[in-house]
């Protein structure tokens, strides 16, 4: 599903983000990205969005090599990954249905299967009943799982989180992880990066733990 040859990212102003970095992902598995503030993790998933692209290296996610993607492809490409942040990005002007509709409206979903596949997804995170809602009136776990709903709602093979917990106290926490695992129970590859090394220990899932842009431990989370 995903891999990383030697992969390094420099910004032009000389901070070298990531280093040599590579590793494997397989199909439908679920693996944590730990790290210090600064270590890459974030740059790291945006090399898998194509929000930033390598200065060396290769990466391949789902078979293809993300240098061929040209940049009118990359909507398309974007298509296959579901990401989901740490701060939501929700408009709140919306109603929690336009939100999780917003990359179905974009791909050119027909109107009654975009309604289908919307209310599917808030199932899944259990906000069917708040649809007509709005962002503003939801807590901080609820928006989260909206934010997880729109990640999910194209259907992605791939998903991949950027601090998904780090606003939520630890019941909330637990919550979302767990969603998240579900998702990964029913064969969506899942990759997050964060800090709540207590969730990373509970769940027992595989860990790639970065250091100063090097990855400097993969396996087993740490007891």
């Amino acid at each position: 599903m995903i891999r990383f040859d030697r992969v390094s990212k420099r910004y032009e102003s000389g901070h070298d983000a990531l280093m040599q970095v590579s590793f494997d992902i397989a199909d439908e598995e679920m693996v944590f990205l730990t790290g210090h503030s600064g270590a890459g993790k974030s740059t790291l998933l945006k090399l898998i969005a194509l929000i930033e692209r390598p200065t060396r290296g290769s990466i391949l996610v789902n078979d293809r090599n993300t240098a061929k993607i040209g940049r009118f492809r990359v909507p398309y490409y974007r298509r296959e990954i579901g990401i989901v942040f740490q701060n939501n990005r929700l408009l709140m002007d919306r109603t929690v249905f336009d939100n999780v509709a917003l990359p179905l409206v974009v791909s050119g979903c027909e109107h009654r299967e975009l309604g289908r596949r919307v209310r599917a997804a808030l199932d899944k995170v259990g906000l069917l009943k708040k649809e007509r809602d709005y962002p503003i009136t939801l807590s901080g776990g609820e928006q989260q799982r909206v934010g997880i709903a729109r990640a999910v709602v194209n259907k992605p093979p791939l998903l991949v989180a950027d601090e998904p917990t780090g606003n939520l106290d630890d019941t909330l926490s637990t919550e979302i992880m767990d969603l998240l695992a579900d998702f990964n129970h029913h064969g969506v590859t899942v990759l997050i990066a964060t800090h709540d090394l207590r969730q990373v220990q509970r769940l027992g899932r595989r860990v790639l733990e970065l250091h100063n842009g090097q990855l400097d431990y993969d396996g087993a989370p740490a007891p």
